[in-house]
């Protein structure tokens, strides 16, 4: 008899981004917001009201800080897993702080789906959210079609085959069981479907594998991602997402794995490619307007020689001109290098602000010329000051940020 779809939770096509620094969200919501377009941007900025937030909307992903005041991220993940509304959302943690294997394995025994590492990195970030939510999807369609059918092999046999990425399940041992289509147009020319999945791995890779089933098939992971080189049958290799979810037989008892295979190739390929123009964009405007500078530095120079000791009327109308000039020609410049700039550097401010939020207007903007490696003359002839001028702005900088006399500010400012 057909169960009533009441029984099933309804999630939202949402994501929920959990950070007590608003700076933090608004830049998650930047990275993802383009690519991940039809989903809604749900906020908390903190455990306890992204809780109440989970339960009333539940989102398809969840993406935490470690490190709040009311509920840090952990106890959000053990407050979510013992409420059966929302027990099945997957959660990635994130942190700049817990960034060791035993924090990991400690948030993932918390019943964390991931973990990600501050400052984040935008296609890391992009590739996690991607896996989580198709993974979110597929465990979705698996519950609303467990209510018809009874038999686990049939259920998976039908539902694999509807996923465009390859997907296998494997006994304990690793022997591949069930797969779909696209895991035997990927792998089976050079796979034998009654050999290990290990086979597609080097040795290395070979030994992560097990050791992941082992912690899923204990009961001590209940999922596991991470980026992997494979080679497909036609020789080529590419850059994969490996998701493993345990597999659970009628009794509850698990009995083998599932994985997914999501190819993220052209995902890093084109960020590369357009990472490439950018850098090569910001160069040439770069180089351009210091010359256009120079060029305009002579200029002022030349109207410096048509003032006349006898008419100061012309006088004060040519300081005037030149006043005016300086000040349209450096807001003009600003304009088209910081959007170079962002292209490259999407994050430069973002982390900036967050690391040193007292900085002035003027003193990041000198913070982007030096990430560029740019000499106290080269800023200078771009913004119309003297060398000496950029040189005590930059000592100013080193004082405020904090460095020691031996540490390079263009050095520390590379790593935002």
């Amino acid at each position: 008899m057909e169960k009533k779809p009441t029984l099933m939770k309804s999630f939202e096509n949402a994501i929920l981004v959990v950070d007590d620094d608003p700076v933090v969200v608004q830049s998650i919501f930047e990275i993802l917001q383009d690519e991940f377009s039809e989903y809604s941007f749900l906020q908390a900025n903190g455990g306890k009201i992204a809780a109440k937030v989970a339960e009333a909307r539940l989102p398809k992903l969840i993406i935490t800080d470690w490190d709040m005041p009311d509920l840090n991220g952990v106890d959000l993940v053990k407050l979510l897993k013992s409420n059966p509304l929302t027990n099945d959302i997957p959660v990635i943690i994130a942190t700049g702080v817990m960034v060791t294997s035993e924090h990991l394995r400690y948030a993932l025994n918390a019943g964390a789906t991931d973990f990600l590492r501050k400052p984040i990195d935008p296609i890391e970030l992009k590739a996690r959210v991607n896996a989580m939510l198709l993974l979110a999807d597929h465990m979705i369609e698996i519950k609303l079609m467990g209510q018809t059918i009874q038999e686990t092999n049939e259920f998976l046999n039908y539902l694999i085959d509807l996923i465009p990425d390859p997907i296998f399940s494997a006994d304990l041992f690793g022997t591949i069981q069930i797969f779909n289509d696209a895991f035997r147009e990927a792998f089976l020319k050079n796979l034998n479907p009654v050999n290990t999945y290990y086979e597609l791995f080097t040795d290395e890779d070979v030994f992560n594998h097990r050791f992941q089933d082992e912690q899923i098939i204990k009961g001590l992971q209940q999922n596991i991602r991470f980026e992997n080189r494979i080679q497909y049958a036609n020789g080529d290799w590419h850059d994969v997402q490996i998701t493993k979810v345990p597999l659970a037989g009628q009794g509850g008892q698990i009995k083998g794995i599932l994985g997914v295979i999501s190819d993220v190739t052209e995902v890093k390929q084109q960020y590369t490619e357009d990472l490439f123009k950018h850098k090569n964009a910001l160069t040439g405007i770069s180089m351009r307007l210091i010359q256009i500078s120079e060029l305009n530095e002579r200029m002022m120079k030349d109207l410096e020689k048509l003032k006349s000791t006898e008419n100061h009327a012309t006088n004060a109308l040519i300081d005037g001109i030149a006043a005016n000039y300086r000040l349209a020609v450096n807001e003009n410049f600003w304009i088209e290098f910081e959007k170079r700039f962002n292209d490259v550097h999407h994050d430069f401010y973002h982390r900036l602000q967050h690391a040193h939020p007292d900085l002035t207007a003027n003193e990041r903007k000198l913070c982007a010329f030096l990430r560029l490696d740019m000499s106290s003359k080269e800023i200078a002839s771009i913004t119309f000051q003297h060398a000496k001028s950029v040189d005590m702005a930059r000592y100013r900088l080193r004082k405020k940020i904090g460095l020691l006399q031996e540490e390079s500010l263009t050095a520390y400012l590379s790593k935002y």
